[in-house]
């Protein structure tokens, strides 16, 4: 049972943070930001505001009150982090919302990929394999005119951050902090929160540590609240038009010819038009063989595969995908990216080099040294530079200039004192979830 629980649920080394570490850290988070804010076509991140993030965050930032706006669920569930942004973007002058939110989103980002680096450590030693695990984060490639800048999407990359909290126990005082409140944080942004109970318990009783109990029991705790909502009918999901599809066969299909190719080649090779079928299937092919090559390199042992980790990492794949599109009846492309990462994850677990210090020698199994890792990184590397700046159908025409419509709105609100709001738009008009929202004109006077 010892051996299980430290195979699952290693200690975290406890490695002081050195001021070197402090400024590289402060580098990486100002690359990412740049990184992540140059994404965006059409308007541009700093110009423009999308879907929820306008039409229901900055919205009800701007109407109602912070309780109430807080209180209010999107879609089927609460995003407390999220609204909490918006506030405090919102305090700052209309002008600047656009760019204010972008940058929360981008930082955020940043953020959630820096606990994947420190949370990874336990299971990846090495600092290039936490790298590895921890980078997607920011440069992925799945659905990135969708998620990235958009503060509504990062509730997934945050389910990410915490299934690496709870894998690693943390031994710095500071770990052992932030990690219950963190999980808490996201337990009341995302309903998704829940699927990670089952591994939050597996730690609670095997490792029986006080951060992984006050994690389980935030996970909990924060799931009752989202359920609670739906079973009250204070949230509703029927709103979205969702049409459930519990159809395994079809569900097994989209993973195959979906999930896998795009978490390996990216949406820009894999989720356009498909004109040339026999070309689709060959790139679906060559992704499959990623993992395939490296669970055939694992098995004839010419790596140093951590199992245990590949197995509950590709088994959560599965499960997120299967149940998020499952109950929406479709793949959005904001639902890949979970699982993409997971994936991600899965492969680098069999790929475990045996030796840092080995050479590259393609004899003999100590020999084997660090080629597959190296391969797979420049992979993931080429994959995320092809799909950095892709269109998106309903963000990169239809988001129209934030400061073009604070200007002319201005203008409306001056002109007719007795007008009491103003329309923006955050998306196509069609979409009347979040394709326009009202502004009181108090807030442009």
């Amino acid at each position: 049972m010892t051996r299980l629980r430290d195979a699952i649920f290693p200690e975290a080394p406890a490695t002081p943070v050195s001021r070197r570490q402090l400024v590289i850290g402060a580098g990486l988070l100002a690359f990412g930001v740049v990184y992540s804010l140059g994404r965006v076509r059409g308007v541009g991140a700093l110009d423009g505001v999308f879907a929820e993030d306008g039409a229901n965050f900055l919205a009800d930032a701007a109407n109602r009150s912070m309780l109430d706006a807080v209180l209010n669920p999107v879609n089927g569930y609460y995003l407390t982090y999220q609204r909490v942004l918006a506030e405090i973007t919102t305090a700052f002058p209309i002008s600047l919302w656009a760019s204010v939110n972008a940058i929360f989103a981008a930082v955020s980002t940043v953020v959630l990929a820096f606990v994947v680096y420190a949370a990874s450590g336990a299971h990846l030693r090495h600092p290039a394999l936490r790298l590895m695990a921890a980078a997607p984060v920011v440069v992925q490639w799945v659905a990135n005119g969708e998620i990235v800048d958009n503060v509504a999407t990062l509730q997934f990359p945050a389910l990410y951050a915490i299934f690496w909290l709870l894998l690693g126990v943390q031994t710095r005082r500071s770990g052992k902090i932030a990690a219950p409140i963190f999980t808490a944080v996201a337990a009341l942004s995302t309903i998704l929160t829940i699927t990670l109970i089952p591994l939050a318990l597996a730690r609670t009783i095997l490792r029986r540590d006080r951060t992984g109990l006050l994690m389980t029991v935030t996970l909990v705790l924060g799931g009752a609240v989202q359920l609670l909502g739906l079973a009250t009918g204070n949230a509703e999901r029927s709103n979205i038009g969702e049409s459930p599809r519990f159809e395994p066969l079809w569900i097994l299909d989209q993973f195959a010819n979906v999930q896998v190719p795009v978490a390996f080649l990216g949406e820009g090779w894999i989720q356009g038009e498909v004109v040339h079928t026999g070309e689709h299937k060959a790139l679906i092919a060559l992704a499959w063989a990623v993992p395939l090559a490296a669970l055939v390199l694992a098995l004839l042992r010419r790596t140093r595969p951590a199992w245990i980790l590949a197995a509950i990492a590709a088994a959560y794949a599965v499960a997120l995908f299967a149940l998020q599109i499952a109950l929406i009846g479709r793949v959005p492309g904001r639902y890949l990216l979970p699982s993409m990462l997971l994936l991600v994850t899965t492969v680098i677990a069999l790929l475990l080099p045996r030796s840092w210090d080995g050479g590259t020698s393609w004899t003999g199994p100590e020999g084997f040294g660090t080629v597959p890792i190296v391969v797979l990184a420049t992979l993931l590397a080429v994959v995320a530079l092809a799909n950095y700046r892709l269109d998106h159908v309903y963000r990169t025409p239809a988001v129209p200039s934030w400061s073009k419509q604070v200007t002319a709105n201005t203008e409306k609100c001056r002109q007719d004192p007795a007008l009491q709001a103003v329309t923006f738009q955050s998306g196509p008009l069609s979409k009347r979830a979040w394709g326009a929202f009202p502004v009181p004109c108090d807030r442009l006077r």
